[in-house]
């Protein structure tokens, strides 16, 4: 693990996750018993990154930080893109569990943030969705095309954050952050942005002064 960027990650966070933006758009699946990667994205949204399939590994559920890692997107029209929802794999084991994920600029500084409470214990393949309203093609939440993101389990709540030996299906990544002496594995998320034509991507040249939380 490099200390020095977890280091800077824990000090941005803690500035900047009491400003999260909160989600309330959720679903689950069961996490499937043979390898792979779940259920087909809808039809609106366009997957930049994706590292969703088995097999599964996970440290046991705690409180705080369940981990970090790194992605490079397929997304090239600009160096920020908009966050239409976001899958991971793994979970609470409370009832209405609260985690963030921050979202990092390459160079580690901190960018966005969204905090969600998972409605059913357990570990799933959870979709949250950054839309007022699922399929509304409206998310207005940005993140680097290119960077990091870390999950946080709020105080008083347990969570994990699966991994897996398996590489990313679309997008690419380095097994050296966030995983300690566990560089074969990283951390099982997909990022979908707004697919080409929909509302959503209109105004795109304008996401570098994408409105950015300190």
């Amino acid at each position: 693990m490099k200390a020095s960027l977890l280091f800077a990650m824990v000090v941005a966070a803690a500035a900047g996750t009491a400003h999260a933006r909160v989600a309330t758009v959720v679903s689950w699946e069961p996490i499937p018993e043979a390898d792979g990667g779940g259920f087909v994205p809808r039809s609106n949204i366009s997957t930049v990154f994706s590292a969703i399939a088995g097999p599964y590994a996970a440290f046991p559920a705690a409180t705080g930080n369940a981990g970090f890692d790194d992605y490079v997107s397929t997304y090239t029209d600009s160096p920020y893109m908009l966050l239409n929802s976001f899958r991971f794999v793994g979970g609470v084991t409370t009832v209405n569990g609260g985690v963030t994920f921050n979202f990092y600029n390459a160079d580690a500084t901190f960018h966005d943030a969204f905090s969600v409470s998972l409605p059913s214990a357990g570990d799933f393949i959870w979709s949250i969705s950054l839309e007022s309203v699922a399929g509304a093609k409206d998310s207005d939440f940005g993140i680097p095309a290119a960077g990091y993101v870390e999950m946080i389990v709020d105080a008083g709540v347990t969570g994990r954050w699966f991994l897996s030996t398996s590489l990313p299906t679309i997008g690419t990544e380095s097994r050296a952050p966030g995983q300690g002496t566990l560089e074969t594995h990283s951390h099982r998320f997909e990022l979908n942005i707004p697919a080409p034509g929909s509302a959503a991507l209109l105004g795109l040249g304008g996401l570098v002064a994408l409105r950015r939380r300190r």
